[in-house]
This record gives C-alpha cells, structure tokens and sequence, in this order.
C-alpha cells in the first residue's frame, strides 16, 4: 500500500496493529546529497522496531526480500509511479 503522505509504502501491513514493513523515500536527504535516501523499517505494534538506511532502490528491495518473497523486477517496475521523476529514470 503506497502512503504518499509518508512518502512510504506497506509490506505485509497489518493496520489495526500498525505491524509490517516500510519502504520510505527520504527525500530531503535525497536533496542535500546525504548517502542514504531509502529506508527500509520494521514495525511492531506502532514502534519502530528495526531500520536498515539503504543507498538505493535495489538495496533497499534487497532488504525486503530477505523477509519474504518479492519480485524485484516486478517491484521495481511498479514502483516507478511512486518515485520522483528524476530519480524513477535512473532506476
């Protein structure tokens, strides 16, 4: 489920609980040039339970994936809407 107010999307989100896995794109730190614009983040019960800052897309969907399966061609494609313009063309 994408979050555009978060800039974040849901994996295996559980709303009641608020339990699952983010993917937030930092995009002030994207600005500023910092090192890491993705995060990927584990939530347990509306706490923040883990954080893994990703260089990019493809670490961050690398991350993801050892939690449980996801296409990461497919992931990637899809999201391509939710990216910024600039930064959805260079993945």
């Amino acid at each position: 489920m994408i979050e555009h107010t978060e800039n974040a999307i849901r994996y295996k989100w559980d709303p009641r609980t608020y339990t699952g896995f983010k993917l937030r794109y930092d995009a002030e730190a994207a600005s500023t040039g910092a090192h890491c614009a993705f995060h990927v983040e584990d939530w347990t019960y509306r706490s923040m339970a883990n954080e893994w800052p990703c260089q990019d897309l493809d670490e961050a969907l690398g991350v993801l994936s050892h939690f449980f399966t996801i296409d990461i061609a497919q992931e990637r494609q899809r999201l391509s809407a939710w990216l910024p313009k600039e930064l959805a063309q260079a993945a």
